[in-house]
């Protein structure tokens, strides 16, 4: 039995004390315990970043499994359960909801009764006003934002909560999504919008649902839904590691205390933490959850509150994983109607999705740690799209002179799986790329575009740290992740030559990253300080299918474009031993090998050394996987041989050359210019 929904409130008014009158809402956890007798019980399902994951299989089994795993839940729990999301239920999303802009996923949550979701970031891919004019007017549930005002002004342009009768008691729970979504998508698209913090908006309301006002709505219990949330999960970070992120740490520490539970979303993290309020009792603490990503788990949160104080007493928190369906749920007419909306939507997408388009030779995947997509990591599949946006700007007909590709990792939402042979279906491709964004080309000089793979170190306080972008295959370059922030990128090389700060080059990119309006997009500033920007037309999801059926066969490569170099060596003196720390030199994408053997070259004469077959990961952002120690010695018959390679005189008693590094096992190449001397 759901709960019954009291009002949909929307009002606001200019941001009020963050600590208002009422006193902490902070509990015991019982462990997973029944809750005291006398209290009254507040139960929550929920979900985050759902992706529109009604179908992964042709078949729409992993959303019957998730539907089966929350009407069970739903029943186990009784009366007094609401359903909620914490946004991204929509946006990049398989082929079967993405052909029907997520129609049939919406249809989908509406009949597995959700009541309440805050607005992700990707709620907004399509516009504003998609959201407002499509997408909630088909949705039975709320979206809320307290954080998104009517540009220029202090009116909400959403609904900032959504109100609810449970047990005898009004519950609100306060939407908040991410400040960081005008750089998370297209500009355009959020132009009659403000976005503002996300705890700010939930405090505001939170005052306002407490002040005694009934004109402005009260509540008994307030919960916060953010679209934000940690960088690390249960098993890889520990609370305090978590609060060591500052937008982390602003979550919880900052949330009104008269909040109970904070849910979280964005960053496709599973944890559950027990955290106490700043300035409370350190013994009492409230339940701060996020559910990880994709349908794979299902949070459940059951809140004690006292019938008379209206205070939480006690609560219990978990992730429940999701599960096979079960005959009882088959029986069920709501799993009933939840999969006929998925069958519908797999017979509507199958003509299609299923057309053949090319093959891969083996898998081409993102960047992959621990099994789990890691946007840190340089990837095959970000590489190979980054080469495809070259390739494509360039084919014959089209805009030409783009000199240099680059992918964002956020935009690449799957990967291209060998299967059983190989094949790549229409659907495949189409799913990697999602957002339907144009390929745009823009000129930026040497030194800006050393600056874009600065940017890569994300600014301070984001949720992910570090973003590793994509490059052609005509650009590598060497890092020191010890060095101060803003000269960490130590050598750049461009079609076989080192970058010319003062020199032109054409980028092509897609039009989240290539352009000039909004904020800057994934924190890469640079990308807006541009000239001559050009659009191709090209839609990057078309471009990309187009490109696979040229190409017909599919191979990855698993030669890194960016390798670090800790105590880079400037100059190397003949007799003299220069010791320096190379890592990150494998890939961490499905099946690629690890580098057992580094081959050294100075000038065009070459000498090779073992490497540790070990993997080393490194502490600094990026880690880095393998890890070696390099010493070179020239000799003076090195000297004179790459003297005489350049032509100069044999009085010559120093030589400006490179340093190569060539690791054999996947062509990873390393170039470092250096002065030799004798």
């Amino acid at each position: 039995m759901k709960a019954a929904k009291v009002a949909l409130v929307g009002a606001v008014a200019a941001t009020s004390t963050l600590w208002a009158a009422t006193g902490a809402t902070a509990g015991t956890n019982t462990g997973g315990a029944p809750l005291p007798a006398g209290l009254v019980p507040v139960n929550i399902l929920n979900i985050n970043d759902f992706h529109g994951r009604i179908d992964t299989n042709g078949q729409g089994t992993l959303g019957k499994n998730f539907a089966c795993t929350i009407l069970t839940q739903r029943d186990a729990l009784g009366a007094n359960t609401l359903t909620l999301g914490a946004g991204d239920l929509i946006g990049a999303s398989p082929f079967t909801s993405a052909v029907q802009q997520d129609a049939p996923t919406i249809d989908f949550l509406n009949a597995v009764g959700l009541d309440s979701s805050a607005t992700g970031n990707h709620e907004y891919d399509r516009g504003f006003p998609d959201l407002v004019d499509r997408v909630i007017p088909r949705a039975t549930f709320d979206y809320t934002a307290a954080n998104v005002f009517v540009k220029g002004t202090t009116t909400p342009a959403l609904k900032t909560h959504s109100l609810f009768m449970v047990g005898g008691l009004r519950v609100a729970v306060i939407g908040g999504v991410t400040a960081d979504t005008p750089s998370l998508v297209s500009g355009d698209g959020i132009s009659t919008i403000d976005i503002g913090d996300p705890v700010a908006g939930v405090n505001r309301v939170a005052d306002e649902l407490t002040d005694g006002d009934d004109a402005n709505g009260e509540a008994d219990v307030l919960i916060a839904e953010y679209h934000e949330g940690g960088p690390y999960n249960s098993t890889t970070g520990t609370l305090a590691q978590q609060l060591a992120v500052p937008v982390f740490a602003h979550l919880v520490n900052d949330t009104s205390p008269k909040v109970a539970a904070i849910l979280q979303g964005h960053t496709h993290q599973a944890y559950v933490y027990d955290v106490p309020i700043p300035g409370g009792d350190p013994s009492s603490t409230r339940p701060v959850l996020q559910t990880g990503n994709y349908a794979s788990t299902l949070g459940k949160v059951s809140l004690g509150i006292d019938p008379v104080t209206k205070a939480m007493v006690a609560y219990s928190a978990s992730l429940v994983p999701v599960t096979a369906y079960t005959p009882t749920c088959e029986a069920d007419a709501r799993w009933q109607a939840a999969s006929t909306i998925i069958n519908d939507a797999v017979a509507f997408a199958a003509p299609l999705a299923a057309q053949k388009i090319g093959r891969v030779t083996v898998t081409i995947s993102r960047g992959v740690v621990n099994s789990a997509e890691d946007r840190s990591q340089e990837s095959a599949l970000s590489n190979l799209i980054a080469q495809q946006y070259v390739e494509s700007v360039n084919a014959p007909g089209r805009l030409g002179g783009a000199e240099i590709g680059i992918m964002n990792p956020g935009g690449v939402r799957a990967d291209l799986p060998f299967g059983t042979d190989g094949t790549i279906t229409f659907a495949q491709a189409a799913t990697i790329m999602p957002f339907g964004n144009t390929l745009k080309t823009a000129d930026y000089t040497g030194a800006q575009f050393k600056q874009v793979l600065e940017e890569q170190w994300q600014p301070a306080g984001s949720a992910r740290p570090y973003l590793q972008l994509g490059l052609s295959k005509n650009v590598t370059y060497t890092y020191d992740p010890t060095l101060p922030r803003g000269s960490r990128i130590t050598s750049v090389t461009v079609n076989g030559a080192p970058l010319d700060p003062a020199g032109t080059y054409t980028v092509v990119s897609n039009s989240f990253l290539i352009t000039t309006t909004g904020a800057p997009p994934d924190g890469f500033a640079t990308l807006q300080q541009g000239t001559n920007y050009r659009d191709s037309g090209l839609v990057d999801q078309n471009a990309f299918m187009d490109w696979v059926k040229a190409k017909k066969v599919l191979s990855p490569s698993f030669k890194k474009r960016a390798v670090a170099v800790v105590a880079t060596p400037v100059e190397l003196v003949v007799g003299q031993a220069s010791t320096f720390s190379v890592s990150g030199f494998d890939m961490m994408s499905t099946g690629a090998p690890h580098n057992a053997t580094v081959r050294g070259t100075i000038g065009a004469r070459r000498a090779w050394a073992p490497l540790a077959t070990t993997l080393t990961a490194t502490s600094a952002l990026p880690v880095g996987f393998g890890e070696v120690a390099v010493t070179f010695t020239p000799s003076l018959r090195k000297f004179n041989e790459v003297v005489a390679d350049a032509g100069l005189p044999a009085t010559t008693t120093s030589v400006s050359t490179t340093l190569t590094l060539r690791f054999p096992d996947t062509a990873t190449t390393v170039t470092i210019p250096v002065t030799l001397r004798k």
